[in-house]
């Protein structure tokens, strides 16, 4: 398995100071996934930005994770209404 695009997952929590078992509950509640390989878990690259944005809500505001999990929800709507509303100002245009 190519490990370049993978971070251990307790290097991780040492760096950003969390505990592995925040990571664990994070992963419980479907927030983010890690990957097991040769007894190490690993977590994507790509899931960088979200768990950063977890650990400022949760550190920083002092949301609980299920209030998180709600928090990305209402986060995710609001960025497909944008990005509606930008679709149908386009349209509108084309008959202006």
């Amino acid at each position: 398995m190519d490990t370049q695009e993978l971070i251990i997952v307790d290097l991780f929590c040492k760096q950003y100071e969390v505990e592995p078992t925040f990571v664990t509950e994070l992963e419980a509640i479907g927030l983010v996934e890690t990957i097991t390989y040769d007894n190490n878990r690993y977590l994507h690259v790509s899931q960088l930005v979200i768990i950063e944005k977890i650990i400022r809500l949760h550190n920083d505001l002092n949301i609980n994770k299920e209030g998180i999990d709600v928090v990305l929800e209402l986060l995710n709507k609001v960025n497909q209404l944008q990005s509606e509303v930008k679709y149908l100002k386009n349209r509108l245009g084309l008959y202006e």
